[in-house]
């Protein structure tokens, strides 16, 4: 059969690629998150859309770049809705703190799913690479401690080493997000920024007793 006689194949179409892709990363984010990465059968993603194996594979040609792929979706939405409040010139940068803490929990509570894809990852993956949380925050290191440099010349915030400030907060936010999904915690997300923040702005000490402590901490 000649080159001129042979049939075309049927065009791809884009929005029916991008539906596609988007429909097999929310079934595989189901299906890690409940039975677990090792566990976890592709064909039960196939299944669950109603399409065959080969057609997750034609996406995702592995299971690992399935499950990674779920994992990196959730936390470019993640990047996507702080990036939204950091970026928001219109908003007081203590309310920047506020709203992102706000946005953070939020996205979190909306998503438990996440939350087990993270953990997952660490088991799964376990000294192969960096996990994919720790790597993007790392990626907003520079701008996040700029920022906080910047409150710090404004006299809005303590002149406390930005890169400690980022650590503490980090560890504030990841670790209430564990807390709340491994102990099966439901709290309001708003209630519990809020909470968190008054602690984070305010401290747990007394005027008088601030006063105090920084009486002991000088040197004699």
């Amino acid at each position: 059969m000649s080159a001129q006689n042979r049939k075309v194949g049927r065009p791809k179409d884009p929005e029916l690629e991008a539906r596609r892709h988007t429909e097999i990363l929310d079934a595989a984010t189901k299906v890690f998150a409940a039975d677990g990465y090792a566990d976890a059968d592709v064909q039960v993603v196939a299944d669950s859309l109603g399409v065959g194996k080969g057609t997750i594979y034609r996406y995702f040609p592995t299971k690992q770049e399935l499950f990674l792929s779920a994992v990196d979706r959730g936390l470019d939405s993640l990047s996507a809705e702080m990036e939204a409040v950091i970026e928001n010139r219109t908003l007081d940068p203590i309310e920047k703190i506020r709203r992102a803490f706000q946005v953070y929990l939020s996205f979190f509570h909306a998503r438990p799913e996440l939350t087990e894809l993270f953990i997952q990852e660490r088991v799964a993956f376990r000294g192969r690479h960096t996990p994919r949380y720790f790597a993007t925050k790392g990626s907003f290191q520079a701008r996040d401690e700029a920022f906080l440099k910047e409150l710090i010349a404004m006299g809005r915030v303590r002149d406390v080493p930005p890169e400690q400030l980022l650590t503490a907060i980090g560890d504030l936010l990841y670790g209430t997000v564990l807390s709340n999904h491994l102990s099966g915690r439901v709290s309001d997300p708003t209630h519990q920024a809020n909470a968190m923040l008054d602690v984070l702005f305010h401290g747990i000490l007394t005027d008088a007793e601030r006063k105090s402590n920084r009486k002991k901490s000088r040197p004699s």
